[in-house]
């Protein structure tokens, strides 16, 4: 290197390598891991009667750590992405509709789109275990599968960064 030349790359422009995602994946998919192992997952209910005991088992469906771990990873690259976009434009891209499974594509198109600047985003996330959507307040919301809609602030991931447990379906 030249004395006094400098190599920068704009913040803008750095993107987590494979490994980093990948331990984050891991990690996070740890510790959704760890405590569904120490709980039990078949609680049982007792009848009432005075004159038999029964106990009937019941089953309460198991989420998927990696599932949970992708939905996470998901809303923070969501996140960094919108960041990103109000440092270099000065505010949030507006979604050009309505939130609705036939606009959920379109309306990652600010973000997505190789125009205006560059990609800030991939590609849309997924909607098949959760759904993610923002707006241009920059809030991101995180609601089950097929569910769309404005913004809820029960769903708000930055409010309730654990939110992707509600969701994952």
């Amino acid at each position: 290197m030249l004395h006094g030349a400098e190599h920068h790359v704009a913040p803008s422009h750095r993107r987590p390598s494979n490994a980093t995602a990948a331990l984050l994946i891991g990690a996070v998919a740890l510790v959704a891991f760890i405590p569904a192992c120490s709980s039990s997952s078949t609680p049982a209910a007792v009848s009432t009667s005075s004159t038999t005991s029964t106990t009937t088992s019941v089953t309460v469906p198991e989420q998927n750590p990696a599932e949970l771990a992708t939905c996470v990873a998901d809303a923070q690259t969501l996140a960094e992405a919108l960041d990103t976009y109000m440092a270099e434009k000065g505010d949030y891209p507006s979604p050009p509709g309505p939130w609705s499974a036939a606009t959920y594509a379109d309306n990652y198109q600010p973000l997505t789109a190789p125009s205006g600047g560059g990609s800030f985003l991939m590609s849309a996330p997924g909607t098949k275990y959760y759904v993610i959507e923002y707006d241009a307040a920059g809030h991101i919301w995180i609601a089950p599968p097929g569910i769309y809609g404005p913004y809820n602030k029960g769903q708000d991931f930055n409010a309730d960064p654990n939110i992707c447990e509600a969701a994952v379906g």
